[in-house]
């Protein structure tokens, strides 16, 4: 449903527009987020805006203060442990998608899969910023179905607050020097090989490993952001 949809609720419609915000660094320079700007903003009364950022604050999102809310920040070790716990969830999930995918849930997968790879060269490489992209956009379509596959609701609903908390207290860009994809490819090939034979424990494993490369990349820039701005 979109937030113009009658079927969602006014509160409902704000917090995910707010959510989305939030998760790609729009209030990240900006003051508090005050209800009474907010719904003039939305033109709701602010009653759906005060449950909306109630949510925001229950998901770890926001810190209420005395004019309103902020953005919750992060250290890096805190960040640290939400990749971590994050990469257990991820992997369980690859897990369970082993033991429970479908038919289609598995043809998802290797069109995803296949459509990212098309876009490289043979050598892997995908030159220009469109393509690179592309890719990225295709994998994270590949990694949002490998989580629905799994069919575990708790998982979902977990994994859907931990990457709001990462992506809110510290927004992701790409890295600018990523024109290679093998190694992506590699590491994407063996999760689905593993879950197209059924192989819960490998699915697993090959998930951490993969999902260990990019928190460590990850964790690098935050370090080099903290140094630059102490």
């Amino acid at each position: 449903m979109s937030a113009d949809d009658p079927r969602v609720s006014a509160r409902d419609a704000i917090y995910a527009a707010l959510r989305r915000r939030l998760m790609s660094g729009h209030y990240r320079d900006a003051g508090p987020l005050v209800p009474t700007a907010l719904s003039e903003e939305f033109g709701v009364s602010r009653t759906p805006v005060r449950e909306a950022l109630a949510l925001l604050e229950r998901d770890g999102l926001l810190v209420p203060g005395s004019r309103g809310f902020t953005v919750r920040r992060r250290t890096v070790e805190e960040t640290l442990e939400i990749f971590e716990v994050r990469a257990i969830l991820d992997s369980s999930a690859a897990s369970a998608a082993a033991r429970q995918r479908t038919t289609i849930d598995l043809a998802k997968l290797e069109e995803l899969h296949r459509r990212a790879v098309a876009i490289t060269g043979t050598d892997g490489t995908a030159p220009d910023e469109a393509g690179q992209k592309g890719v990225r956009d295709l994998y994270n379509q590949w990694h949002e179905c490998i989580r629905a596959a799994a069919h575990n609701r708790t998982i979902l609903g977990l994994l859907h607050t931990l990457d709001a908390q990462v992506k809110s207290s510290a927004p992701w860009t790409p890295v600018p020097t990523q024109t290679s994809f093998t190694d992506s490819h590699t590491e994407h090939e063996q999760i689905l090989d593993a879950i197209r034979r059924t192989d819960a424990e490998n699915a697993r494993t090959a998930m951490l490993d993969h999902l260990a490369r990019d928190r460590d990349v990850r964790i690098r820039e935050l370090v080099a952001q903290s140094l630059e701005n102490p």
